[in-house]
């Protein structure tokens, strides 16, 4: 017996005749009915695609270091509710988390259940991509957006960056948020020559988690998701 039929059977408690809403993970939800209840399995019958999708039009990559206690699991709910496609965590310097092999495939289950809750209480219909926390070398040889950013302190004032034709008009966009002690130097040289252009948020000092949650936001309302 499931997660999700356990979740439908005695948490929702639906019964024979209640409608559903369902989506496959991948950008599609569907009007269902509930047409029998058997004791390990529902059975569903699909009506209509739901329309319009909520999926925005931008592809919207987050890298965040990595970070102790639930920081990083604060920022994969919030970026999933913002409509982030694609998770790479980032072991940094100065991160203050150290993972072995058996935690970080724990970490990842983790983050993959908070996404998938995090669309069903949203209404999103496609389940963020959460890659396995890597350093910046093996981050760089994946294939990544073209339009990169850092955010850095010392980077260009938001008003003049994003008014850029070449952010407004990205169709994908990638952000790297440093850890809280903040980039070294030599890291930071590493993601301008890869090609990130560095963003400042404003005069205050953020979190990381409040910095990724507003890059998010500024990035959605630029491609028009917020419509």
């Amino acid at each position: 017996m499931g997660e999700e039929f356990h979740h439908l059977r005695h948490v929702l408690r639906i019964k024979v005749g209640d409608a559903v809403s369902v989506f496959d993970g991948a950008g599609r939800g569907f009007h269902a009915v509930l047409v029998a209840l058997e004791p390990r399995a529902a059975i569903l019958r699909m009506e209509s695609e739901e329309t319009p999708s909520t999926e925005s039009p931008l592809g919207l990559h987050l890298a965040p270091a990595l970070a102790k206690g639930e920081k990083l699991d604060w920022v994969i709910q919030k970026g999933t509710e913002l409509g982030v496609t694609v998770f790479h965590p980032l072991i940094a310097q100065r991160a203050d988390l150290k993972l072995n092999a058996a935690r970080v495939d724990s970490r990842l289950s983790r983050w993959r259940r908070i996404a998938l809750e995090a669309c069903k209480q949203s209404g999103r219909m496609r389940i963020p991509r959460i890659h396995p926390p890597v350093g910046l070398s093996e981050f760089f040889a994946r294939e990544l957006p073209a339009v990169r950013i850092v955010l850095d302190p010392a980077g260009e004032a938001p008003s003049r960056f994003l008014a850029a034709d070449s952010l407004r008009h990205a169709a994908a966009v990638l952000a790297a948020i440093g850890p809280e002690g903040g980039w070294e130097e030599a890291e930071l040289h590493s993601l301008k020559e890869s090609g990130f252009l560095a963003l400042a948020l404003g005069p205050r000092t953020l979190r990381a988690e409040t910095s990724a949650v507003l890059a998010a936001g500024l990035f959605q309302f630029l491609a028009g998701d917020l419509r």
